[in-house]
């Protein structure tokens, strides 16, 4: 499949990028700073704004599906942080992005929306937090955990549940992915994925475990349409 991966600097969407062209797909990597994106056989680069929905319709046209991976603004680089301090870095990038969200999930998963249909494109992929669910699938000790992160990340909850409400409501094949907390670590393979699935909200997953599953969501998992699938351990 030809695949374009929204946010492909990020965190996760590196992974998705990485996971994607081993399994042998061909990708379409869009980011605001393509530059900074190594090229790659079976690897199409393209500028996209997520704030910029005619260009975002350029950036993804003549794709099979689309994996959007956009979440708050951080200035963390994995490439910058050595090895053992990696994860802290990146837990406290993530955690002051949430508390400064912006809009970029609200206006930008809109403009993604509308260039699906623009071009054509039926199948929407988006990558969400379980911080989003109502906790009723969990144990009470993670219902309890998710209640809480609700509370502290209550500005980064109200713009993705923007979002979500709006790719719900499109008429997309659309998956949205809710992950549980993520680090950089080695990818197993080994963890649990489907609607309401039983997960540990605050168990980290690797980000290449997260990236499998949206790679499944977008090419493989026909179950999952029109659903909102958890990720985890």
């Amino acid at each position: 499949m030809k695949i374009a991966i929204i946010g492909a600097t990020g965190g996760t969407g590196r992974k998705v990028m990485e996971r994607a062209l081993e399994l042998g797909h061909v990708v379409v990597a869009v980011a605001r700073r393509p530059d900074v994106i190594t090229p790659a056989e079976r690897l199409i680069i393209r500028k996209g704004d997520v704030f910029d929905a005619p260009g975002m319709a350029k950036a993804i046209a003549d794709t099979d599906a689309v994996i959007s991976c956009i979440g708050p603004p951080s200035n963390f680089s994995p490439g910058t942080a050595k090895k053992g301090f990696l994860n802290i870095m990146a837990a406290k990038s993530v955690m002051a992005a949430n508390f400064s969200p912006g809009t970029v999930m609200s206006e930008g998963i809109p403009n993604i929306l509308a260039a699906c249909q623009r071009t054509g494109i039926k199948r929407l992929v988006m990558q969400s937090g379980i911080n989003l669910s109502n906790g009723k699938e969990l144990s009470v000790v993670n219902r309890w955990a998710v209640s809480m992160m609700r509370r502290i990340y209550w500005k980064a909850i109200e713009d993705k549940a923007i979002a979500e409400h709006a790719v719900i409501q499109s008429e997309l094949d659309w998956v949205i992915v809710r992950a549980s907390v993520l680090k950089y670590a080695d990818g197993t393979l080994k963890y649990t994925a489907g609607p309401s699935a039983r997960i540990a909200p605050l168990r980290p997953l690797p980000f290449m475990d997260c990236a499998d599953c949206l790679l499944r969501a977008a090419t493989s998992e026909q179950a999952w349409v029109r659903k909102i699938v958890n990720v985890g351990r």
